[in-house]
């Protein structure tokens, strides 16, 4: 059953209109962004009498990042943490809002496709019997 062109097209309009917060977002972005997870490890020192031979290490905060298939922790000290935080968590930001523009796109290709079906007149029947021609 061929749906309603009206329909498709009122589907159509709000996809397109639910990407214009995602574009703006992503074009609101100035500053840099950091690939990468920022995360907290606790470590022991190795110090017999240190209270994390016993308890909770001590913590550190590090960026994980992907390179060569390898993970690669890289150290944070706390003079970069703000701004280490800060610019990871742009580029998670980013790439959500990267991630719904692309399934939007694909929504909007869908249903253009669907409204393409359901425009397209279908193919006209032979009338009678005709010879081919030789």
């Amino acid at each position: 059953m061929k749906k309603d062109p009206s329909r498709l097209r009122q589907e159509l309009r709000r996809v397109e209109d639910a990407r214009s917060p995602h574009v703006e977002a992503l074009m609101a972005v100035r500053e840099a962004l950091r690939r990468g997870s920022f995360v907290t490890l606790y470590r022991r020192c190795g110090k017999p009498t240190c209270h994390c031979a016993e308890g909770e290490g001590h913590p550190g905060k590090y960026l994980s990042l992907k390179e060569g298939g390898r993970t690669r922790l890289v150290y944070v000290g706390a003079a970069d943490e703000v701004a280490v935080a800060e610019a990871n968590g742009r580029h998670r930001d980013f790439r959500r809002h990267r991630t719904a523009l692309a399934k939007l796109g694909q929504e909007t290709l869908d249903l253009v496709d669907r409204l393409g079906a359901t425009l397209t007149m279908p193919e006209p029947r032979p009338r009678g019997r005709r010879r081919a021609r030789r």
